[in-house]
């Protein structure tokens, strides 16, 4: 009996040793993933790391499916959970470390977990779970030291990716300063840095990357931090300390992948200092020690914007690009050469027809060399000329207001002479009172409209519907639409004004002779391209029935109580009051549509549509209502949206910038909380 018991005894020793070896030889090899990425920036992956972690799932599995109620069971899930998140699986992770909580609630784990759980949040997306979790982790004297530094961390990543800079900073000032020895001090102090970089606050940047030195980060972050430090001083206009930055990285990465990079940060400096001929003979040294390198293609590239700038030689420009293109065809680089050497070539091929002699088109071909000069080549003394001499040259064509509105914009916004501007803008009102200009002029130059005697099509069309709706006059409407269309054909408002035209002459004219037929196909001639060129061909049969336009109908009668429309739904269609103008692009910045408080048991949703005015910086100079909610104030509140938006203006047609779009702005409620309604305690 003495003797079976000791044998019972051996073998539950040597069962407990198997798996215990087998969760070691699993933590083994998770060490030995770790130590692959030990020296890795956070966030980065190392193949070797992978492989590694591989090896320590498949042998700590082995434990739970053989052993599953061992002592180990806990460890070795927590580590199939760690070498998934350091995968970057961070699914199957939090899977794992839920499945701990669950199994095991009273693990020395959990703590840990919960950290994991909210890291794996913010890596898969979920935000706003992970900000709430990760504020109690790094609050918690509980959890620790080192797990609170890196729930501070993340929880600066977070808002730095949301571009929430200040809150980011915050988080990465109280990192720093509270966990000082933590490798992640080093980041978060870079950090700091860069967030102030994206606030264009250069001078609290420069000091942030500064201080990055105190942290003992490693060689690769205190490199990036002292150039990022560099590029701030030539920022903050100190061009002489700035190069003194860069020359001492010049002698600490001598022997450096990186001294190329730095030797094209001193050529920088010496051309920002006003060394022209010295900057070139530095990018010549670059080009001749890193031969058909893209540091080479780099340095051939900034020698054209020199030649193109500096001295106006575009031949000599052309042919810098050029060779940056060959240099390095495949570099990032090359690309923009390539573009730029494309926007000479279209310079000298419309000077080149510009010099052959005046025909029809000269106006339009001088507009885009201006634009070409304003928009892509960044030479706005240039464009301003040749705008003004279109102006001069071609007063009657198409492209003059147009011209006139630029020539002030550069004057006011990059030349800072708003005197000269305000004289444009006048000279708008005077020579163009039909334009599209004339209310932003009106606007900019800051005079009363009663100040000049000027007709406008747009104030006439909107007098035209007035007719039609209030009074039913058909006689008085048509008239003012014949006289938009004879005394202003170059206004967006001159093919609408055709349209409602032929459209009041079929229904209430009832002519037995092709005066309908005639009406419509003006339309369709003088304006082909437009929206209601094409309602023109349907009317005319010329094309198949789809959606028109249609001009507002005389003295709209109210609707029976059952047809009465939803007005809590915004009307979205264009319907009778868009012209025929492109919708805008993508913005860059949507402005915020900010719900009136007032107003807010309105219950309106939807969309409202505006036309706005988009300059040559990408903002919006002017919005206008095309579709109204019928609310007063949550018009206005649109209006506010769409002027507070901003645009790519290098993402936008050159012929369109200046000129109007159609742009929506959402209408929303915003969501009142249930509990938040009554806190009274009745039910």
């Amino acid at each position: 009996m003495k003797k079976k018991y000791i044998i019972l005894i051996l073998s539950l020793f040597f069962l407990s040793c198997t798996y215990y070896n087998t969760f070691y030889n699993a933590k083994k090899s998770f060490k030995e993933g770790e130590k692959a990425q030990k020296n890795l920036a956070p966030g980065a992956k190392s193949t070797a790391g992978h492989n590694k972690y591989e090896e320590a799932i498949k042998k700590a599995s082995k434990v739970l499916t053989f052993h599953p109620k061992s002592k180990w069971a806990d460890d070795a899930l927590f580590l199939i959970g760690r070498a998934y998140y350091n995968m970057g699986q961070y699914t199957k992770a939090e899977r794992k470390f839920n499945e701990l909580l669950v199994s095991f609630p009273k693990s020395k784990f959990v703590k840990d977990c919960h950290y994991y759980i909210s890291s794996c949040q913010y890596k898969s997306g979920n935000e706003e779970g992970a900000i709430q979790s990760l504020k109690l982790i790094a609050q918690s004297s509980k959890i620790e030291k080192k797990k609170r530094a890196e729930a501070t961390y993340l929880l600066g990543e977070i808002y730095f990716e949301r571009k929430e800079y200040d809150d980011a900073i915050s988080q990465y000032q109280h990192l720093v300063e509270n966990h000082k020895k933590d490798t992640l001090s080093a980041y978060a102090q870079a950090r700091i840095g860069e967030s102030f970089w994206f606030k264009k606050d250069y001078a609290s940047a420069k000091e942030a990357f500064i201080q990055v030195e105190k942290l003992d980060p490693r060689p690769e972050k205190l490199f990036e931090s002292k150039f990022k430090s560099g590029e701030c001083f030539y920022l903050t206009g100190d061009f002489e300390e700035g190069m003194n930055i860069f020359g001492d990285l010049s002698k600490e990465s001598k022997d450096s992948e990186k001294l190329p990079l730095v030797k094209l940060k001193i050529a920088e400096g010496i051309l920002l200092s006003g060394k022209i001929e010295e900057a070139i003979q530095e990018y010549d040294n670059i080009i001749e020690d890193y031969p058909k390198t893209e540091h080479s293609a780099t340095a051939f590239y900034h020698l054209g914007t020199i030649y193109q700038d500096k001295f106006g030689d575009l031949k000599k420009a052309k042919d810098m690009f050029d060779s940056c293109k060959a240099e390095n065809p495949r570099s990032k680089i090359a690309s923009e050469a390539l573009s730029k050497s494309a926007n000479i070539a279209k310079v000298e091929e419309y000077k080149t027809q510009l010099s052959e002699g005046e025909t029809e088109e000269s106006g339009r071909v001088l507009f885009l060399l201006a634009e070409l000069y304003l928009t892509q080549m960044n030479q706005p003394d240039s464009a301003l000329a040749e705008y003004l001499a279109l102006a001069d040259k071609y007063p009657e064509s198409e492209y003059a207001a147009k011209s006139l509105y630029a020539a002030a914009w550069i004057l006011e916004n990059l030349k800072k002479d708003t005197t000269r501007a305000k004289e444009i803008y006048r000279r708008i009102l005077k020579e163009h009172p039909g334009s599209d200009y004339v209310n932003p002029a009106i606007k900019l130059s800051k005079v009363s409209p009663d100040s000049f005697e000027f007709d406008n099509p747009e104030r006439d069309y909107l007098e035209a519907e007035r007719m039609l709706q209030e009074y039913g006059n058909v006689d008085s409407a048509l008239i003012l639409y014949n006289s938009i269309v004879e005394r202003f054909p170059q206004s967006i408002y001159a093919g609408k004004a055709a349209y409602a035209a032929a459209w009041l002459i079929e229904h209430y004219a009832n002519p037995e002779d092709s005066t309908v037929a005639l009406a419509y196909q003006r339309v369709i001639d003088e304006y082909p391209n437009s929206e209601y060129a094409d309602a023109a061909r349907i009317k005319l049969g010329l094309a198949p029935r789809k959606g028109m336009p249609s001009p507002p109908t005389p003295q709209q009668q109210e609707l029976p109580e059952e047809q009465t429309p939803d007005t809590a739904q915004v009307d979205t269609s264009l319907a009778s009051s868009g012209p025929s103008i492109p919708r805008a692009p993508q913005p860059l910045k949507r402005g915020e549509f900010v719900y009136p408080e007032s107003e807010i048991e309105s219950g309106i949703k939807g969309k409202v549509m505006l036309k706005i005015m988009i300059n040559f910086e990408g903002k919006v100079d002017q919005a206008v209502l095309v579709n109204e909610t019928g609310n007063y104030w949550i018009d206005e509140a649109a209006i506010k949206a769409a002027m507070e938006t901003t645009f790519e203006a290098d993402s936008i047609d050159m012929m369109l910038l200046g000129g109007w779009f159609l742009y929506d702005v959402e209408v929303r409620p915003p969501e009142v909380d249930d509990d938040l309604i009554d806190r009274t305690g009745t039910e």
